[in-house]
């Protein structure tokens, strides 16, 4: 996914085999822009990425998709225990 197309609240998948080892996760992007590495010698441009209200992961933008939102029957609802 392109930077310039991250926005807060977005719905996003983490690409598989990601170095974070949430490959495959699915979140909300929280915040959006670049970061240091410790020794600073890396800009990292992408997302901080909040999985399932408890973790909060920073990945690059490239490693980010779009989540598809899928369509639940009628009378059903999706929630987080």
């Amino acid at each position: 996914m392109r930077f310039e197309k991250l926005i807060e609240g977005l719905p996003v998948r983490i690409a598989d085999g990601h170095k974070s080892g949430y490959g495959g996760s699915e979140g909300i992007v929280v915040g959006v822009g670049e970061a240091f590495t410790l020794d600073k010698t890396m800009v990292i441009k992408g997302a901080s990425v909040e999985i399932g209200g408890v973790f909060l992961v920073l990945v690059e933008a490239e490693y980010l998709e779009p989540k598809q939102e899928e369509k639940l029957p009628t009378g059903w609802a999706e929630f987080d225990v």
